[in-house]
């Protein structure tokens, strides 16, 4: 500290501190939350030779005296440090967008949690979003810093320029050709029988493999919602057995409609194997992203173990 010299405004000599000719007492100890070692400093105003300390811009002073130690002994430099998690995180934003089938901002905060972030958003009086900070080992950053794309305002549009729509290419109309006939032709109106059902659109879908134990199940699971199997679901607390993958199975078979096959993988994996009320499906209001929250909120049900119970004599 004393080696730093500042040259306060209107002065033109570089003024130093006497901090090692001072009475002062120093304290080293863990942040509770992050574990970063902070020191503390009392330092005495007056040194031993009756002259003041001159506390001006301490924090830099305090910054650039890290900055000597961490040369001297090769270290990273804080704001090299700060760099590097920051472009961390970046990726790691971006990498969350990409994955997200549907564009929802608490399920962007939620899987940066699963990450091991700390997520603060902020809302204003009519509970809109106005921005949002993310911070992990002690560096916390807003969403401007992380990158101006991410921002609570444009974070929207950077997921739709992740995912671009196909565009549709008009194609001029072919002028048709009609060739001469001897006779006229009388045609015949096709209508529509129950042999000839409409044609459905197609929906982009993922096969899985479930191994159930007495045989093998090949479940379809749309590709919109089959993160949320592969990265949501929870294993329950007191189930040493089970794994990630047993619990999202369990939720694959009841999106499937296979309740029993559902039941028995429970089972399998320590759980209770309790179905579902005879009401369980889809409901008719409901689209396939909450159906799949609550199959995988009840595969975590079904996984729990059965409740152990105590007799006395």
């Amino acid at each position: 500290m004393d080696s730093v010299g500042l040259m306060p405004n209107g002065s033109s000599n570089v003024i130093k501190t006497n901090f090692t000719n001072s009475m002062n007492v120093g304290g080293l100890h863990s942040d509770s939350m992050s574990g970063t070692l902070l020191l503390h400093i009392d330092c005495c105003r007056v040194d031993m030779e009756g002259k003041t300390n001159d506390v001006h811009d301490i924090h830099l002073r305090a910054m650039k005296a890290a900055e000597i130690i961490n040369m001297r002994h090769g270290w990273e430099q804080p704001q090299e440090i700060r760099n590097m998690r920051k472009a961390e995180l970046a990726e790691d934003c971006e990498h969350i967008l990409t994955d997200m089938q549907q564009f929802n901002i608490d399920r962007y905060f939620n899987l940066l949690r699963m990450k091991g972030y700390e997520v603060k958003p902020r809302y204003d009086k009519q509970r809109k979003l106005v921005g949002y900070t993310v911070g992990k080992n002690a560096s916390v950053f807003k969403a401007s810093e992380i990158g101006r794309k991410f921002m609570a305002s444009k974070i929207e549009d950077t997921w739709k320029k992740l995912h671009p729509q196909p565009t549709q290419v008009k194609t001029k109309p072919v002028s048709p050709s009609v060739a001469p006939a001897p006779r006229p032709v009388r045609p015949v109106v096709q209508t529509q029988t129950a042999s000839q059902p409409k044609a459905q659109p197609q929906i982009a879908q993922t096969a899985f493999t479930i191994n159930i134990g007495d045989g093998v199940k090949k479940v379809w699971i749309p590709n919109s919602v089959k993160d949320v199997f592969t990265n949501e679901v929870q294993i329950p607390e007191d189930n040493d057995i089970a794994t990630t993958e047993n619990v999202a199975h369990v939720a694959m078979l009841l999106f499937a409609g296979y309740i029993d096959a559902a039941t028995s993988m429970s089972e399998s994996c320590g759980g209770g194997g309790s179905a579902p009320s005879s009401g369980w499906g889809k409901k008719d209001d409901e689209d396939d992203w909450k159906f799949a929250h609550r199959c995988a909120q009840m595969a975590h049900s079904m996984c729990k173990p059965k409740p152990r119970y105590r007799f006395r004599r």
